[in-house]
């Protein structure tokens, strides 16, 4: 009994971890994330798991299905963020991120970027943007700080590569930009 419970519980913890994962990269909204991720908490049975577990995997969307749905392909990705910390990663084509007091962990790589020119606007205040690329990326950062930092480390400058634009401000805040 206590192995089925044990079982349940970690299925129950990969569903939760799953969700979050659909969240950070804007597959489902944040309602409908606490809502599912509360109801998988409240899963009594395991055809209850096995029924939240499909929903959930249906939703999952890889980098092959991805670039077969040209209706992904033309979102902004718009992000908030506000006391806490957030991490986004996967394809890109464009994307807004509002951080204020908190976090936001960013990952790219080459892959990620569906064009040539991947162009994020940011807004930063009293919180920081960490942006860790892997793969041959060029970063042109023109975000202004104001009482702020804005840290470019990528040393890789290829003029035939992908390039990944970053514009806005950051106020009392700080911009990192590393390779992986």
């Amino acid at each position: 009994m206590d192995n089925l419970l044990i079982e349940i519980d970690e299925r129950k913890n990969k569903i939760a971890e799953k969700l979050s994962s659909q969240y950070s990269v804007n597959l489902i909204s944040l309602e409908e994330y606490e809502r599912l991720v509360e109801y998988s908490q409240k899963i009594e049975t395991k055809t209850e798991l096995m029924i939240l577990e499909k929903i959930v995997d249906g939703r999952n969307v890889s980098q092959a299905n991805y670039e077969s749905r040209p209706q992904l392909q033309n979102i902004d990705k718009e992000y908030t963020n506000i006391l806490s910390t957030r991490t986004i990663s996967g394809p890109m084509v464009s994307g807004t991120i509002t951080n204020i007091l908190g976090e936001t962990k960013i990952t790219l790589t080459e892959d990620d970027l569906i064009n040539d020119e991947t162009v994020i606007h940011v807004s930063s205040i009293l919180g920081s943007i960490n942006i860790s690329l892997s793969g041959n990326i060029d970063v042109i950062c023109n975000a202004i700080p104001i009482l702020g930092e804005v840290s470019n480390k990528n040393k890789k400058h290829n003029e035939y590569g992908k390039k990944l634009i970053i514009k806005g401000t950051v106020l009392l805040g700080e911009i990192r930009i590393k390779n992986k």
